[in-house]
This record gives C-alpha cells, structure tokens and sequence, in this order.
C-alpha cells in the first residue's frame, strides 16, 4: 500500500464526463535531480462502455492557473486496459525530470463518456505492475 500525501494528489474520484477534463495543479517544485517520484492514475468508478480516456498528458507550469502551460508527455492507455472495470491502472510513469513549479494531469476521452472515474496522485510509493 503507499502513502500518499494529500497535497500531491491530482484527482479524487474526478469524473471523466467530457472530452477533456482538466485534474487539480499540484505544487512540486522545479524538477531538477534523480529519482523522480511517480503518477499513479487508477480508475475509481468503471466506464459504461469501451476505452473512453484515449489520452492523458502531464502538464507543468510556473504559476497555479496554469497561464501558460507546457506539456512533458502524453501517454495512451493501451487497448488491454478494461476500462469498464473499477480499480484498473491507467498509468504508472516517472514525473519526468525538467518540469516547473506546478504539475497537473489533462484526460482526453470519447465525446460522451459515462461513469469513469479517477484517482491520480504523485508519490514515492509506487508499487510498478
């Protein structure tokens, strides 16, 4: 089980109920150094039907409202992912190196999806498989 920080967690039970949907900022700080922490996005509540998050990108940003934002990576959940399973992993990954102050996850998904839901924080914690 990990420990995990209230305040590095990125999204609490959010509902994925549009194209995109936007997770909370998290303060990081710069990242400069070894041994990144890892996102750890989970689906809480299933989807009704098939693969409805096509895409989800880490965002950073030096100020809280995201004035101008800069994206390090886009990761596509792979076509095994059953997404109409609650508790199902849908990434894992290593909070890439060069990242501002405030990280934030962006979920792209088909135009209508229903009941999906999402838990994403960041932490050291991160059992892989």
């Amino acid at each position: 089980m990990a420990n995990i920080d209230g305040n590095l967690i990125l999204a609490n039970d959010l509902a994925i109920d549009a194209a995109t949907k936007t997770s909370s900022a998290v303060y990081v700080g710069k990242g400069t150094g070894y041994n990144p922490p890892f996102i750890d996005v989970k689906l809480t509540a299933a989807f009704a039907t098939g693969k409805a998050i096509t895409g989800i990108t880490v965002q950073t940003a030096s100020d809280e409202p995201f004035t101008t934002p800069v994206t390090l990576c886009t990761f596509i959940p792979g076509s095994t992912i059953n997404q109409e399973k609650a508790g199902q992993t849908l990434m894992q990954l290593a909070l890439p190196f060069k990242h501002d102050d405030y990280v934030r996850l962006s979920f792209a998904a088909t135009d209508a999806p229903t009941g999906g839901k999402v838990f994403a924080s960041i932490n050291k914690d991160v059992k892989i498989g």
